[in-house]
This record gives structure tokens, C-alpha cells and sequence, in this order.
């Protein structure tokens, strides 16, 4: 995997295909339980529910118009700031659609983003 940034148009498209993977499995979550699924089950659903909105509510800003060259931002954001479980489900679907997201991964991912962008506040 690489340390670099993918293209832009690249990190866009991802973000985009991660909303809808994300609002797919919402849906799903959503359907009715079957006869044999404990009552449980719709309180699991709707913890998944929330972990996968609370992942993905930001990103949809980054596809603005006149945000999306920061669409890589938005998504190191949602990196750094998402717990290991919220991760995995990154990693898996970044995966599915191709995405090197090894830059994401890099150690010094914090230190290069200060040297380059500066800090986000205000921003």
C-alpha cells in the first residue's frame, strides 16, 4: 500500500461509494427481523445503525462543489477519529472498492498533514 495520496477524482469517488456501501447496510438493518431473530436483534440493529451514521455523517460535505478537493481531509478525519471496530468496517469496503487507503495507515500520516495542509482550525 502506499503512503501517498491517491488522486483526488480517486478519493471523491471512494468517499462517494462508501456513503452508499454505508446507506445499503442501513437499509438492510432496517428490514424487518425474521420469526427466528430475537427482539435483541432490533436493538443490535439499531446500534449498527448509528455506529455506521455516526462514521459516515461528515463525509457528505466533502462532496460538495466547492469542498471536494478536501474530500481526503474529510476522510482522514473520519480515520483518525474512529475507533478500531469503525475502522475495520473502513478497511473492508475500501478494500471492496480498490482504494489504497495505505496512506491512511502511514505513522507519520499526523506530522505530514500538519507540515502540508497546517492546522485545520478555521478551516
Amino acid at each position: 500500500m502506499s503512503v501517498q495520496e491517491p488522486p483526488e477524482a480517486v478519493t471523491e469517488e471512494a468517499v462517494a461509494m462508501l456513503l452508499h456501501l454505508a446507506f445499503i447496510e442501513i437499509r438492510a438493518q432496517t428490514s424487518p427481523l425474521t420469526e427466528d431473530q430475537p427482539p435483541e436483534a432490533l436493538a443490535k440493529r439499531r446500534d449498527r445503525i448509528n455506529e455506521l451514521a455516526d462514521l459516515c455523517h461528515n463525509l457528505p460535505g466533502y462532496l460538495a462543489p466547492g469542498r471536494r478537493h478536501r474530500a481526503a481531509e474529510g476522510l482522514r478525519y473520519v480515520w483518525q477519529v474512529s475507533s478500531g471496530r469503525k475502522r475495520n468496517w473502513l478497511r473492508s469496503r475500501l478494500d471492496h472498492l480498490g482504494y489504497d487507503y495505505g496512506w491512511l495507515e502511514a505513522p507519520d500520516l499526523e506530522e505530514t498533514a500538519k507540515s502540508r495542509h497546517g492546522p485545520s482550525v478555521g478551516r
